[in-house]
């Protein structure tokens, strides 16, 4: 499966974007190739850029991937899931203290409070499930869509503070890092919610890779460069980008390692479950009957009924009739003359073609009948085809 291959450019290039995005506080401006800070954000987003497009192309060129996440025990991803619902749930809680002790309503800053509380529950969810597999996750499929929610709301906040400030000052990474996130965990809750879906596992991984070496450049650098060691409470949102970044590492591993092919995952007949073909488990497949046949030999033909005691002797036993006055040669060198060639049984004489044996007179005169009257309606149609048959 060519979607596996993704990892392939991932790496190199995450490595490249946060060493970039490092060295806009840790080396002075210029000191990499001449470039300023802000070159150094565009050629982030194009390392971001170039893992995207090569986990596009991979993924389409991907026709073997199931389309359907089967749950599997992933406990790092069970850990992150828990230490990330803490970290969204502290992060809810300061936000309502903030807004109530300050007195001053934010729509924007209340809904991402709530959203912030219920994507906690979500990952504490989603954290059981990684570590118990728990797979009858259809219940919780819409609930599963509140942290790419959070991530939207996340970017619209992100875009509206922008425009209250320069371009030159605008970390603009923040915007690819929530607008690649969003489409992750919307495609992640469809998948791990087993709704039926035609892309859902692909777009995991399309949309998985680029979020990741987002979230580690921008994530890492701000956790290096502005870490708070007296509000820790501020630093919950550059926690947030890491630890979704390690989480969505741990599941996309999980998938390149467990996902099957096509064929091997099965749609139950209620479609709400998809069960998984193991190596000893075969397909149904339309079997006829087929006598005489077994699987070593299915195209050998059957020669039991020349063995079988109810046909013994069946091609050559002579059947005894006491009315039978006449003697086929069973001796004729040529078999040719079988039917064809009888003798006379009372005077030994080979009777010739049309001709037949006539009884003695007493036997006549018993009122028994005669050779011609023997013959059965098979014997007289072959004397008719190979000779002149005269009664």
């Amino acid at each position: 499966m060519t979607s596996k291959l993704s990892w392939i450019l991932f790496i190199p290039m995450t490595i490249a974007a946060v060493f970039l995005k490092l060295a806009q506080t840790l080396l002075p401006d210029g000191a990499i190739f001449g470039l300023s800070d802000m070159v150094l954000d565009y050629a982030v987003i194009g390392c971001v850029a170039l893992v995207f497009l090569f986990a596009l192309i991979m993924c389409i060129a991907d026709r073997r991937i199931s389309p359907y996440y089967m749950p599997h025990r992933n406990i790092p991803a069970g850990i992150l899931g828990l230490l990330l619902a803490i970290v969204c749930a502290a992060d809810g809680a300061n936000k309502i203290y903030f807004t109530i002790s300050s007195g001053k309503v934010d729509a924007m800053e209340i809904v991402e409070a709530a959203l912030l509380l219920l994507s906690s529950i979500v990952f504490i969810v989603m954290g059981l499930t990684h570590s118990f597999v728990n797979r009858d996750g259809k219940r919780f499929a819409l609930f599963n869509v509140m942290p790419a929610l959070l991530c939207a709301v996340r970017l619209v906040r992100c875009f509206i503070g922008f425009t209250t400030i320069s371009i030159t000052l605008a970390d603009v990474t923040q915007l690819i890092c929530y607008i690649f996130a969003t489409m992750f965990f919307f495609n992640f809750a469809v998948a791990i919610s087993l709704t039926e879906a035609k892309h859902a596992v692909k777009s995991c991984f399309i949309f998985g890779f680029p979020a990741m070496t987002a979230l580690f450049a921008c994530g890492v650098a701000s956790i290096v460069n502005s870490f708070n060691v007296h509000e820790l409470f501020s630093n919950t949102g550059m926690v947030e980008m890491v630890l979704m970044g390690l989480y969505i590492f741990a599941f996309i591993l999980e998938l390149t390692i467990f996902i099957k092919d096509r064929d091997h995952i099965v749609i139950a007949d209620d479609g709400n479950e998809y069960d998984e073909l193991t190596e000893n488990d075969t397909e149904p497949e339309e079997n006829f009957i087929v006598t005489g046949m077994d699987d070593e030999n299915r195209f050998e033909p059957d020669n039991g009924y020349l063995t079988s005691p109810d046909f013994e002797d069946y091609l050559y036993r002579e059947s005894e009739n006491p009315n039978s006055n006449v003697d086929y040669s069973a001796k004729q060198s040529d078999p040719s003359g079988y039917i064809t060639i009888a003798t006379d049984p009372h005077t030994g004489k080979t009777l010739k073609r049309g001709e037949f044996p006539k009884d003695p007179e007493p036997n006549a005169a018993e009122g028994r009948p005669g050779y011609a009257d023997r013959l059965d309606e098979i014997d007289k149609l072959i004397l008719e085809i190979t000779g002149d048959y005269r009664d």
